[in-house]
């Protein structure tokens, strides 16, 4: 089937499938809507008649009352006096007075002849009487009421006279005459159709039900042409008399068919005029057009010529932008075969011209085992021609060693498995050498072969050999190094118990000479010369020196074996509360501070505390004879680590001697300017080592000298 006839069949099945749901919807629902208000409109004409000939009771009732007086005030007999023509008038039929014990007093009665109703008997006013039990005759109030007269329907009142001692009865029949009177009035045909106790016809039983469910007007349809409504009429004695049925045409219904069949028929043409339209439009706007393309696209593909392109129309629409896509798929094929074959070209020299061997081994059929591929190198590893090598199983190129192990390796490969190892293969000329493989699975054409890289290890097995025997030695020189870092270690513990035993042993000596010497100053009764207490006073001050520098021996000391706890140190706060300190002691002194604030660290708290008290107290020391002392701490952000600095604008110093400030006791500056141990800066040294840091300074001599100082 062609695409012009499935989109005709498509639009058409469309169409009808439209169709045929407006049909059943429109039988559901607007049908459905039609009969409703078919059965609303029944039930107010049945309500309409019923309202008609409950009105006989007031008629009835309001001639009640009339006789009412006529016999209270001239007795029952009275009654007889009336003109039957009286009777006429009042549409009554007729008026009884009863006594109490059931006696006829008097009586007017319409006489009908055979053809319009029974003529009243006896057993007429025999069975009327049975009714007076029912009267209340206390309460004054008339009762009105259904009741079955010798088979004749009739509308009945009785109103009991109480100073009379008599009851009063007034009908009207429900007969042929009545029923056409009351057909003239509400141009309704009705019938009345009695109930009995059993044995009713279908149609009344249903009505019963409808009733007994809450319907006082049930409507029944009796055919497609017809449809009947309900009315139902109690007896005196409160049971079900007879129906008021009225029958009707269904017009409404008929009249809904109709507006349904012109509205589908309607539509059947406008859509079948539509469908005509769209398939012409559909035809020669986009099935021609297709059909072109479809056959240039077939002229393409039987030729196999990717560079042919299908014609672009001008229109501007899908079937010009499918032209289009295809141009560019064609476009695409025809670049991607291009760089297929760059690409094999690529691959082909790659395979060739690898420095490693590449070998491709069968596993299926004939092939099983040999040799179906491999480049040059391969062949000129294993000295084969190229050849002479794809003649060869890969088990004659395998050492006997090599071969034991082969089906494990095979099974590996055939599991899906990449595997590397070193074996041994043989060459042309029986001799043997290591390899490194790496060989997996691969497919070609459906069928399975072993594709593996081989690389000669010889070299790396005898580098391997020699880097073995580097590698002792080294191992040699780490031990050696390591007992030597032992000794030293040992050395080093040796002096420092030295350090401090000597430092500890000069205490009493050194404590004895300035004791004496400040007994010779201080005691009068002694008289020195002036030479001799100048000596004296010289070795006091020697011995207060000397004793400095042992202080300041152990504090050095101490500060390499103290352990390093690491916590958040401000750096700001040590500077300002250390500088503060110095102005308390000098306030005179004209004083200028430039300290970054919350310059925060990582480290120890007392030792970077013993750094910054060092390094400002020596910028402090040094710029003394400054007219203005200038001290800054902060961060150099410059580079990529952040480097912490105190500068200073005292007297400096040649950078040529920068290497000397940092030993112990080494000064640059005449001790008479500028007193100090020494040991200073080779704390400040030692602490920022310990802490991971760097510490260096740039100096020149009259403008001032800078630390700086990293740590992690």
């Amino acid at each position: 089937m062609t695409l012009s006839q499935r989109t005709i069949l498509i639009i058409v099945s469309t169409f009808i499938a439209l169709l045929f749901i407006l049909a059943v919807t429109s039988d559901i629902i607007l049908l459905k809507s039609f009969t409703s208000l078919e059965r609303v409109v029944v039930a107010d004409n049945v309500q309409k008649v019923r309202n008609e000939i409950e009105e006989g009771y007031d008629e009835i009732l309001a001639s009640s009352h009339d006789f009412c007086r006529i016999i209270a005030a001239h007795g029952a007999s009275s009654l007889n006096t009336i003109p039957a023509s009286s009777l006429v008038s009042r549409h009554v039929d007729l008026v009884i007075c009863f006594s109490d014990d059931k006696k006829v007093l008097s009586s007017l009665v319409v006489k009908r002849d055979s053809s319009n109703g029974a003529v009243y008997t006896a057993q007429t006013f025999e069975q009327l009487g049975e009714i007076i039990p029912l009267v209340n005759k206390a309460s004054q109030e008339p009762l009105t009421g259904l009741v079955m007269v010798d088979g004749t329907p009739t509308l009945l009142s009785i109103t009991p006279i109480a100073d009379k001692h008599v009851l009063l009865m007034a009908g009207r029949y429900l007969d042929a005459e009545e029923i056409n009177r009351i057909t003239a009035l509400t141009e309704f045909v009705f019938d009345l159709v009695p109930v009995s106790d059993g044995n009713n016809p279908h149609e009344i039983s249903a009505a019963l039900t409808s009733i007994a469910h809450g319907d006082e007007n049930p409507v029944q349809v009796i055919n497609k042409d017809t449809v009947a409504g309900y009315t139902l009429f109690k007896d005196i004695f409160d049971r079900p008399a007879f129906f008021a049925k009225i029958t009707e045409e269904r017009l409404l219904y008929k009249q809904g068919k109709a507006s349904i069949i012109y509205v589908l028929s309607s539509l059947f043409v406008a859509g079948g005029v539509f469908c005509c339209v769209m398939l012409f439009f559909i035809r020669g706007t986009i099935l021609n057009r297709l059909a072109a393309l479809t056959q240039k696209m077939s002229v393409i593909t039987s030729q196999s010529d990717i560079a042919g392109r299908l014609p672009v129309s001008e229109h501007q629409d899908e079937l010009r932008d499918l032209a289009v896509s295809i141009n560019c798929m064609l476009e695409s094929l025809e670049t991607a075969e291009k760089g297929v074959r760059e690409s094999e070209e690529r691959y082909r020299m790659l395979f060739e011209r690898a420095p490693d061997a590449i070998i491709i081994i069968g596993l299926d059929g004939d092939e099983a085992g040999l040799v179906v591929a491999a480049n040059q190198a391969a062949a000129d590893q294993h000295g084969y021609s190229l050849d002479e090598l794809c003649r060869l199983s890969i088990y004659e190129l395998n050492t006997p060693e090599t071969n034991k192990i082969a089906g494990d390796i095979f099974a590996k490969i055939l599991g899906g498995e990449w595997v590397t190892a070193e074996l041994w293969h043989q060459k042309k000329d029986g001799s043997q050498f290591p390899i490194e493989i790496h060989a997996g699975l691969i497919k070609i054409n459906g069928k399975k072969y072993v594709l593996g890289f081989d690389r000669d290890i010889t070299q790396r097995k005898i580098t391997e050999e020699t880097d073995q025997l580097h590698l002792e030695e080294v191992r040699q020189l780490n031990e050696e190094l390591s007992r030597k870092a032992i000794d030293l270690a040992a050395s080093n513990n040796e002096l420092e118990t030295f350090n401090y035993s000597v430092s500890h042993d000069m205490r009493g000596p050194l404590t004895r000479i300035s004791g004496y010497c400040q007994l010779l100053l201080e005691d009068e009764d002694i008289v020195l010369d002036d030479y001799v207490r100048e000596y004296i006073s010289r070795i006091y001050e020697s011995e207060k020196w000397l004793n400095d520098m042992i202080d300041a021996l152990l504090h050095l000391a101490q500060l390499s074996r103290v352990e390093i706890i690491s916590d958040c140190v401000d750096l700001s706060k040590i500077a300002e509360e250390t500088l503060h300190e110095l102005i308390l002691e000098n306030p005179d002194r004209p004083v200028k501070i430039n300290i970054e604030p919350d310059v925060i660290v990582s480290g120890d708290p007392c030792l970077l505390k013993v750094c910054m008290i060092n390094l400002l107290n020596n910028a402090w020391k040094y710029s003394s004879l400054k007219s203005v002392t200038e001290i800054d701490f902060g961060i150099d952000r410059n580079g990529p680590n952040r480097i912490y600095y105190v500068r200073d604008n005292g007297a400096g110093f040649d950078m040529k001697d920068a290497w000397k400030l940092f030993r112990v006791f080494t000064r640059l500056h005449d001790s008479s300017q500028f007193a100090g141990t020494g040991i200073g800066l080779a704390t400040v040294q030692r602490i920022i080592f310990r802490h991971g840091g760097h510490l260096w300074t740039e100096a020149e001599v009259g403008v001032g000298a800078t630390f700086f100082f990293t740590l992690p």
